[in-house]
Parts: C-alpha cells; structure tokens; sequence
C-alpha cells in the first residue's frame, strides 16, 4: 500500500518537465536515493534534458545508484566523449568515479586540473 501511495504524488515522466525547478529537484533526490529501477527514467530525463544545472547536479550525485540498469554506462559515457561535460563538474566526475567509467586518480586529476 505504501508503495502505490507513493507513486500517487509522483509525476509522470510527462508531467515532470513542467513542475518547477525546486520540485524537479525535490523528485530527483527522492527518486535517485531510492536507487530503483522504475525511477531511472527520472534520472536519465534530469542529466540529458533537464535545463537546470541543479538539478543535473542533483541527479548526476545519485546516478550510481543506478549503476546496474545497462543504460548508465553508456549514458555517462557519451557525454563524456562528446565534450560537454566541463559545466557539470565536479559532479560528472564523480558520477563516472562511482560507476567505474573513471578511476579515484583520474577523477582527483580531472578535479585538479579543472579550476
């Protein structure tokens, strides 16, 4: 009973773009620190469309709780290949820390090196 209560004050994947900034975020956390799986789709939205960096940030801390779903790795991965990461530090970073894409080194580098 909990569970369907709590997708009650949830949104749709539909409906979340329109929420404001601070809801984004307020779902980000709640849905990221789960770590479940229905609620990648939240976190995927968040990183690749979201245009607060915010809430990018709020995502991208919480997305290696996702790491199992097949979709992380190449996710992180592309972005990191495509360049455009430099705004989303040290956040992105640490995300491919956390998911393995990067080793601890490579991410102290990275935040080293970025100031």
């Amino acid at each position: 009973m909990e569970k369907t209560d709590a997708k009650k004050t949830l949104p749709t994947l539909d409906e979340f773009p329109q929420l404001n900034a601070a809801d984004r975020m307020g779902i980000i956390m709640t849905v990221g620190d789960s770590g479940k799986s229905e609620y990648f789709p939240f976190l995927k939205y968040a990183i690749l469309n979201d245009l607060d960096l915010n809430v990018k940030f709020a995502a991208l801390k919480r997305i290696h709780y996702f790491k199992d779903s097949t979709e992380v790795i190449p996710m992180l991965s592309e972005i990191k290949n495509n360049g455009n990461s430099q705004k989303l530090e040290p956040y992105f970073s640490m995300a491919l820390s956390r998911v393995g894409i990067i080793t601890m080194k490579e991410f102290e580098y990275t935040i080293n090196n970025n100031k």
